[in-house]
């Protein structure tokens, strides 16, 4: 595997400039500082040039020619990632999607959608509510992120422990390969059975193994009707436990989230909604007709009463409903002003592990000195425990990195995994091995046929001897 790579040069620059035009790449630093980072913590790193490609015969030509010169390659999308997904750390061409954001076809009967990379999730869900259908992952980000990051990523978010995860949706994807090639796989049918699938090969790979140009999404009916309530418990295990009664009982909720008392009151301080101060709180959302939904929830309810629940509160209409999600929408970004930086879990548990996770989670922060907020998507057993630190406090941040290794390590020793929706990046990978085994040689023998030379966003994943 090559791993020095090329200098960039002037003439570089030229032949991308010809490839997208003058005002469709830049060395400016301004630009450059923009793309040294995303929203991971890690050292900035600039790339040589950024580019915005049109069409996807661009983006070939820009890798084609990357490959001949030995430089490497990062896609990015809106750069929300939380693991130094995009972080281009051996400098290089930055292909930024910006400007491929459109929507290229809506299949109403099929309820399919045919999409640019670029587009961000919020605004296609919008375009698609005209035709009643919805791309269901929901992640916290969705204001911003865009539906190619997700699909890189592998992203799921709120509305997973009913509707599954962006792998669940992806039927169609246009990629260009190390090489610069374009091919196309997968099918307009919702099943099949002929050759590999590298549809979910690529989906998840982070630009390690292509660069994602199309992607064709199958869709869902936007509910009729969406109920939506808080339970607040008197603790962090009454409320787990109430989770996975409600999961074991035979109802599909469409959100479980919760959120303990540090992510509550960072809220309370970011957002002023008057969350209750309590230990802990749980959200949960059922969708469907009026009585189903209703029905759903309700018994849901009986459950969180069974396991202590000190109040509930259902919203009356829609506007309350949307009230209620503000508060567990806004608890990443509240967290991050509460602290300098923060490192920001993602382990997945088996349901009945859950409770014993984020407790082993409390336990682990409390011997090392440093503070943790969980919040997460308890119904599928994902946790965020989210570590708050300052990478300045050189004693501190150590001590919050060996805690966080621990938790991921009793996570997978649980039967679980490092990340459910954030992806490997620098962060994460760390833990490959120790969740992967001796799987890893194969991956990295994937990665060595799809991209000899190493130039699809090196050093994510792990690293190439």
């Amino acid at each position: 595997m090559i791993m020095q790579y090329s200098k960039f040069n002037d003439d570089d620059r030229a032949e991308l400039e010809k490839i997208v035009g003058k005002d469709n790449a830049s060395i400016e630093e301004e630009e450059l500082l923009i793309y040294a980072v995303d929203a991971y913590p890690s050292e900035w790193v600039k790339p040589d040039i950024v580019v915005w490609p049109d069409n996807a015969k661009q983006v070939s030509q820009i890798i084609r020619y990357a490959h001949r010169s030995n430089l490497p390659v990062v896609a990015r999308g809106a750069g929300s990632s939380l693991s130094g997904n995009v972080v281009p750390i051996h400098a290089g061409i930055v292909i930024s999607f910006r400007r491929m954001n459109k929507i290229i076809q809506i299949l109403e009967k099929d309820m399919q959608v045919v999409v640019q990379p670029g587009i961000v999730y919020d605004q296609l869900n919008s375009k698609l509510s005209a035709y009643k259908l919805f791309f269901p992952p929901n992640p916290g980000s969705s204001t911003v992120c865009t539906i190619g990051g997700m699909v890189a990523n592998n992203a799921s978010g709120m509305g997973a422990v009913k509707y599954g995860v962006t792998r669940d949706y992806v039927l169609k994807l246009e990629v260009v390969l190390a090489n610069g090639e374009i091919i196309k796989t997968g099918s307009n049918a919702i099943k099949s059975s002929t050759g590999y699938d590298l549809v979910r090969l690529f989906v998840g790979s982070e630009g390690t193994l292509g660069v994602i140009t199309e992607i064709t999404l199958r869709l869902r009916i936007v509910p009729s009707t969406m109920k939506t309530a808080i339970a607040y418990f008197d603790s962090v295990s009454a409320t787990t436990d109430a989770v996975s009664e409600i999961m074991r009982s035979g109802l599909s909720p469409a959100a479980l989230e919760f959120l303990d008392h540090e992510t509550i009151s960072a809220v309370n301080r970011a957002e002023n909604l008057g969350l209750r101060d309590k230990p802990a709180m749980l959200l949960a959302e059922f969708h469907g007709d009026e009585e189903a939904a209703a029905n759903g929830l309700n018994a849901a309810m009986e459950i969180c009463r069974k396991h202590g629940a000190v109040d509930i509160h259902i919203a009356k209409d829609d506007a309350e409903r949307k009230k209620l999600w503000a508060g567990r929408k806004g608890a990443y970004p509240a967290l991050v002003r509460s602290t300098p930086n923060m490192i920001i879990g993602d382990i997945v548990v088996p349901i009945s592990r859950i409770t014993e996770a984020i407790t082993q989670a409390y336990a682990i922060t409390k011997r090392y000195g440093v503070k943790v907020a969980c919040f997460g998507h308890s119904g599928d057993g994902n946790i965020h425990p989210n570590i708050m630190t300052d990478h300045a406090d050189k004693d501190l941040w150590e001590r919050a990195v060996k805690a966080n290794q621990e938790i991921v390590a009793y996570a997978i020793k649980l039967g679980g995994v490092a990340s459910g929706e954030h992806g490997i990046g620098i962060e994460k990978k760390q833990f490959m091995e120790l969740e992967h085994g001796n799987s890893l040689a194969v991956m990295k023998s994937i990665k060595t046929l799809l991209d000899p030379t190493n130039i699809l966003n090196p050093g994510k994943f792990f690293d190439i001897d």
